[in-house]
This record gives structure tokens, sequence and C-alpha cells, in this order.
């Protein structure tokens, strides 16, 4: 996908997060306390519930993304640089 199209599909952290949800839930989403499969999609707080003991999920945990405050937005372009370029990018070159 070139730059201008990846701009397009993802022009918000909104359009990143039903990517993402609809990512892991196409993958299944297993709780990672209980091992539960039944999950529950909370729109308030935008995580799954397990139906049997109550652990939260969130998008982001189980990913690369987990524990970070960044937003979606940046972590999409950041991973979509690195996959779809030859050339490599430094730290500081991501960091600008």
């Amino acid at each position: 996908m070139k730059l201008l199209d990846f701009a397009k599909h993802f022009d918000s952290e909104e359009a990143c997060e039903k990517y993402l949800k609809e990512t892991r839930e196409k993958e299944g989403i297993k709780c990672s306390r209980c091992g539960c499969e039944k999950q529950y999609w909370n729109r308030c707080h935008k995580r799954w519930m397990c139906a049997k003991c109550g652990h939260e999920t969130t998008l982001r945990s189980g990913t690369v993304m987990h524990g970070s405050n960044l937003p979606l937005l940046y972590w999409f372009t950041a991973i979509h640089l690195l996959t779809s370029t030859k050339k490599t990018f430094s730290a500081a070159e991501m960091q600008r």
C-alpha cells in the first residue's frame, strides 16, 4: 500500500481502532486470565470483557503497542513505513 493510500485509509485514531478491533476479532480473542474464548466488546471503554471471569482485554494487549501511550495512528504509520520501504529507518529518523 502506498503512503497516500495508507493515509486515506487510516486517517484518524478511530479508523485505526476499528481496523485493530476487526483484525483481532478475526484471529479470536482469548482471556489471558482464564482462557475463555467468549468475549464481549465494551464500547464505552473500548475493550473486551471475559464472559467467565470479567477480565478486560484492551485493543493493544498482546501486541507490540501494549503499555504504550502513543496514539495508534503513530504506531500504524511507523509500522507502515518500516514494512513498506526498502530503506531502513533509524530510531532518530522515526522520532522526527
